[in-house]
């Protein structure tokens, strides 16, 4: 029988992905937390190891054995990692968005309380967001690229715009 991970087994070295205002990080990051979006919005740096740091501007690439990066320096990180307890999860109810955070564009689904509004209360919540079913967009080599990931994590802090869209990338939730 196969049981979904809880974070139980914290100490555990997961792939991270992470966006920057003019690169993209990649590496390894020990997870002392139940989930990534815990270990990020509960302290204001990571490090990194086994690092990739690739330009967006020009593709140049540079790698580093180790490197601390602050909470405030990325805009957006791929979420990776068990989710969390199962117990602790709440209904929610998803929500179409689109925001802009930097150079990057994403558009996906927020979930909140179903009697919440996620735009409204956006403000009031932790650091990094959750958002599913996302397309992030950007400017690669002077290249547009679109990417779909299952959940990205946004920095609410850095975000510039944010507003509500009715069918995020043509996605409808439920839909067969």
């Amino acid at each position: 029988m196969l049981e979904e991970r809880t974070g139980d087994d914290m100490g555990t070295e997961i792939d991270f992905v992470g966006f920057a205002d003019d690169c993209r990080v990649e590496g390894k990051l020990d997870l002392h937390d139940a989930r990534l979006a815990d270990l990020l919005n509960n302290n204001p740096k990571i490090t990194v190891r086994a690092v990739t740091v690739v330009s967006t501007l020009d593709g140049h690439k540079q790698e580093f054995d180790k490197l601390e990066i602050g909470r405030d320096e990325l805009d957006i990180v791929v979420a990776s990692g068990p989710r969390g307890d199962p117990k602790r999860r709440l209904a929610t109810r998803p929500s179409g968005v689109a925001m802009r955070l930097g150079p990057y564009c994403a558009e996906g689904f927020m979930h909140a309380p179903p009697t919440a509004n996620p735009v409204r209360g956006f403000s009031r919540r932790p650091a990094m967001v959750a958002v599913t079913d996302a397309v992030l967009e950007y400017q690669y080599c002077d290249e547009s690229v679109s990417e779909w990931y299952r959940t990205l994590l946004v920095n609410r802090e850095l975000a510039v715009s944010l507003r509500t869209v009715a069918n995020p990338n043509g996605l409808n939730i439920g839909a067969a």
